[in-house]
C-alpha cells in the first residue's frame, strides 16, 4: 500500500510533467487502487473524454496499466497506477548520464523516450533525425536501428507490456492458497500492483527481440486490435519481413543499474 507521503510525492510528480487534470486521475488510482472509467469520472466528477484523455496520458508514460477482470457474469476493464514507475521520473536525468557513458551514440533515442513515452520506431527515426543540426549528415536509418538495438540487446529498452491482460484476482487467491499449503522457508508477497505487472509482462525473447534488417516501411503498418481505454487504440503495428503482425512499440526499461 501507497503511504499518503509517496500519493503526494507522485501527484506532484504527474502534475509538474503533465498537469493538475492528470494528477488528479491519478492521484486516484493511487488512492483507491484498480478502477473502472466509469468509477473513475464518478469519483472525481470529471467529464468522461477528460479522464479518457489523461488515462491516455499515463499508459503512455507506462504510468498506468490496463487489465480486464472478470465482474458478476461479465469482463470488465480496469486501470492500475504503477508507482514504482511514476518515482522513476525523478531518475530520468540519471538514466540519461548512464547511456551517455554505456552507448553515447543511443543518446537521442533515450532522450525520445524518457520525453514521450511508448514510441514506435519509425516515430524513433524521425525523432532522431529531426534532432541532427542543420548542415550536419543525417544519420541513416539503418544506423538508427543497429544504435536502437543496442540498446535492447543491453536490456535498457523493451517491448511494452500487452495492453490489457486478463487477470482473475480470486483465481490467484486460490492458487496462493494452494501454495501455501506446501512447505516453504519463506515466501514472496506480491502486491497487486507486481501482479498485474508481471501479467501484462511479454516472455523474455518477445520483451528484448531486436528490429531485423529490412524492415517494411511505416506506409505498410496495420493497426492491431489492442485497446488501451474503452475502444480507444493507442497502439501500432508494423508488419515485418515475415508475418505475422507484431506490435513494435518500445518503452523504456527501468534497469536496477540505472537506480
Amino acid at each position: 500500500m501507497v503511504s499518503q507521503h509517496g500519493i503526494l510525492l507522485a501527484a506532484g510528480l504527474i502534475s509538474d510533467h503533465f498537469g493538475p487534470l492528470v494528477a488528479k486521475v491519478c492521484d486516484c488510482l493511487l488512492r483507491h487502487g484498480a478502477l473502472q472509467l466509469t468509477e473513475i469520472v464518478r469519483r472525481l466528477k470529471l467529464p468522461q473524454g477528460q479522464v479518457k484523455n489523461s488515462l491516455l496520458v499515463l499508459i503512455q508514460h507506462n504510468c498506468v496499466q490496463a487489465f480486464s477482470s472478470p465482474r458478476g457474469d461479465r469482463t470488465i476493464t480496469l486501470y492500475l497506477a504503477i508507482f514504482d514507475n511514476v518515482l522513476h521520473r525523478l531518475r530520468f536525468s540519471k538514466f540519461i548520464s548512464v547511456i551517455r557513458a554505456d552507448i553515447p551514440e543511443s543518446e537521442t533515442l533515450i532522450e525520445g523516450l524518457l520525453q514521450n513515452g511508448r514510441l514506435t520506431f519509425d516515430q524513433l527515426v524521425g525523432r532522431t533525425i529531426s534532432k541532427v543540426p542543420e548542415g550536419t549528415i543525417r544519420p541513416a536509418r539503418e544506423e538508427i536501428r543497429m544504435n536502437f538495438n543496442k540498446l535492447v540487446y543491453a536490456r535498457y529498452v523493451e517491448r511494452c507490456p500487452k495492453a490489457e491482460p486478463y487477470f482473475n484476482p480470486q483465481e490467484d487467491e486460490q492458487s496462493t492458497a494452494a501454495r501455501r499449503r506446501v512447505p516453504k522457508t519463506a515466501e514472496e508477497v506480491l502486491s497487486l500492483e507486481q501482479k498485474v505487472v508481471n501479467t501484462a509482462t511479454l516472455s523474455d525473447p518477445e520483451r528484448f527481440s531486436e528490429i531485423p534488417y529490412g524492415m517494411e516501411d511505416a506506409s505498410k503498418t496495420n493497426d492491431c486490435p489492442h485497446n488501451a481505454v474503452a475502444g480507444a487504440k493507442v497502439v501500432y503495428s508494423f508488419y515485418l519481413s515475415s508475418p505475422p503482425c507484431y506490435v513494435k512499440i518500445w518503452c523504456l526499461l527501468f534497469r536496477p543499474s540505472c537506480s
